[in-house]
């Protein structure tokens, strides 16, 4: 047999022992090469390396062993090694964000998407960027990568953004434009998709293996992990919820919300709650005025707000029966309204799917688009997270 001192496998054993380090912290070196099946002296190397390169770092003894014997010292994964650019583009507001490689959130910020789309948009997004990196007193060779989230079916492979209808994009090549501005690896996905791992990262779905985050704004849109995994589909277009059909008759006469929606969210998203209200009611209601009138018990409202809702939840109970997810997970502008939404949506559930599921609102605040994009960005980097 040959031996070879092969670099490629050195970087694999330091990958593989890192993420020990993560997911098992505080850990020992001895307790890593029992979990990975691999020798002392093998782990003993990866760790070195790791504490060389900053990865890791030793924080003091762990307990005696039970014959007395030296303590183990106790290994840590250091989340401030580098930093990460996470941006959420939307068609009101982009956000831009810098984490650490834990998604601690260290600085955020905003600018309003159609007052720059059609110029500057990218720069835009840089200078955001770098004086964030100013800020936090950041050099570049501390940023690992960006992620973006991006409104629309986007090919993760070419960074394509197939079509945006709220940003007017087709077939968009959005990670080359942010290539122009930016010197790091960039990954996109769709901003449904970088929810739902987000989410299995640091929010509501740590630790599940099979859940779904359904983001109900405008639009409505789902990220769907499976096994652990997020599933994207064979052309990118899994989890688009909004397209689903909840009534074949009207189905046929319905109008989308938007150029490229389809019938879900036309008839169930926010657009098209606050359209069914101003219809009834004879005056514009804006979907945020609709849930208040629904709380305060006016009947037209309830009825006619009860009616929109219950196709989200045969939408839901559709997509309970196939995947019976352990959790689904609420966001989107609309999920404020989670006390209203709830309860009609676990309703419909209950009544038309073979096993119910719990059904909670997002943890996450403004912030879980940039999240979800630095989950994306570690996700696909290297496999330094096994997210």
């Amino acid at each position: 047999m040959q031996y070879v001192n092969d670099e490629s496998n050195i970087n694999r054993n330091a990958r593989q022992v890192l993420r020990c380090v993560l997911e098992t912290e505080p850990t020992t070196r001895t307790a890593i090469a029992k979990k990975l099946s691999l020798s002392k002296p093998t782990v003993s190397a990866a760790i070195s390396r790791l504490i060389n390169e900053g990865w890791v770092t030793e924080t003091g003894s762990g307990e005696a062993s039970a014959s007395g014997g030296r303590k183990p010292v106790n290994l840590k994964f250091n989340p401030k090694k580098a930093h990460c650019i996470g941006i959420d583009i939307g068609g009101t507001k982009v956000a831009v964000g810098i984490t650490d490689l834990k998604g601690e959130l260290e600085s955020y910020r905003t600018f309003p998407t159609q007052e720059y789309l059609d110029r500057d948009f990218f720069p835009t997004i840089r200078k955001m960027a770098e004086e964030m990196m100013e800020e936090l007193s950041l050099e570049k060779e501390e940023i690992l990568g960006v992620g973006a989230g991006v409104p629309g079916v986007t090919n993760v492979k070419t960074g394509i953004v197939e079509e945006a209808p709220a940003l007017k994009w087709r077939d968009y090549p959005v990670r080359e434009k942010l290539g122009e501005v930016f010197p790091y690896p960039v990954y996109v996905d769709n901003d449904v998709n970088i929810g739902a791992l987000g989410e299995h990262w640091t929010g509501r779905g740590k630790g599940k293996q099979n859940l779904l985050y359904i983001a109900i704004g405008t639009g409505i849109g789902s990220g769907i992990i499976l096994n652990g995994q997020l599933f994207r589909g064979s052309q990118y277009s899994a989890g688009e919820l909004g397209y689903m059909v909840t009534d074949r008759k009207l189905a046929k006469t319905y109008r989308p919300s938007y150029e490229g929606y389809g019938f879900l969210e036309s008839v169930a998203g926010g657009t098209s709650v606050g359209r069914a209200l101003s219809e009834r009611l004879g005056r514009d209601v804006t979907a945020e005025e609709a849930f208040g009138l629904y709380r305060s018990g006016d009947r037209a409202v309830v009825e006619t707000l009860g009616n929109v809702l219950e196709h989200l939840g045969i939408g839901v109970a559709n997509y309970v029966s196939l995947l019976n997810p352990e959790l689904i997970i609420l966001g989107g502008g609309l999920s404020q309204s989670f006390d209203v939404i709830q309860p009609i949506v676990s309703d419909n559930v209950k009544r038309y799917a073979p096993k119910e599921c719990e059904i909670v609102r997002t943890a996450f605040g403004k912030e879980a688009g940039v999240i979800g994009a630095v989950a994306l960005l570690l996700k696909e980097h290297e496999g330094l997270y096994n997210i």
